[in-house]
């Protein structure tokens, strides 16, 4: 039997920058109404972007934990799911069937948490809004 591989949902395509955070968006409206003079405007939209590249490098941070931490927790399930390998046909004990089973649906949501980690941080926009 074949493998069949899945897309995981957003993953297509070039990865797209996130949207700002909403209160970077509201800081910067805020910022918009006052009447600064172009070189306070300057240094003030250059502090607000290298802020906002500071907040992707710790969600990208935080991201690649929990990556790691869901890789590990794999990583412990399959040496549980190991247990298959003592199971035989004549198992006297169904419910090992349903707690091996248990394990498979805790791997996959694991997977799950693992992928859509890294899609989030691939569309992490890690240059603060500046053309790369």
């Amino acid at each position: 039997m074949k493998p069949v591989l899945r897309e995981i949902a957003g993953a297509s395509g070039p990865a797209t920058p996130c949207e700002p955070s909403p209160l970077l968006t509201r800081v910067r409206a805020v910022m918009d109404t006052l009447d600064l003079d172009c070189r306070c405007r300057g240094k003030l939209d250059a502090a607000l972007e290298r802020f906002e590249a500071l907040e992707s490098r710790r969600q990208l941070r935080g991201l690649i934990l929990d990556a790691r931490h869901q890789a590990e927790r794999i990583g412990a399930l399959l040496e549980l799911v190991g247990e298959l390998d003592t199971v035989s046909t004549d198992e006297a004990d169904l419910s090992v069937f349903h707690e091996i089973a248990l394990l498979f649906e805790d791997i996959r949501a694991a997977a799950m948490r693992g992928a859509e980690d890294m899609v989030r941080a691939a569309r992490l926009d890690l240059r603060g809004g500046q053309a790369g």
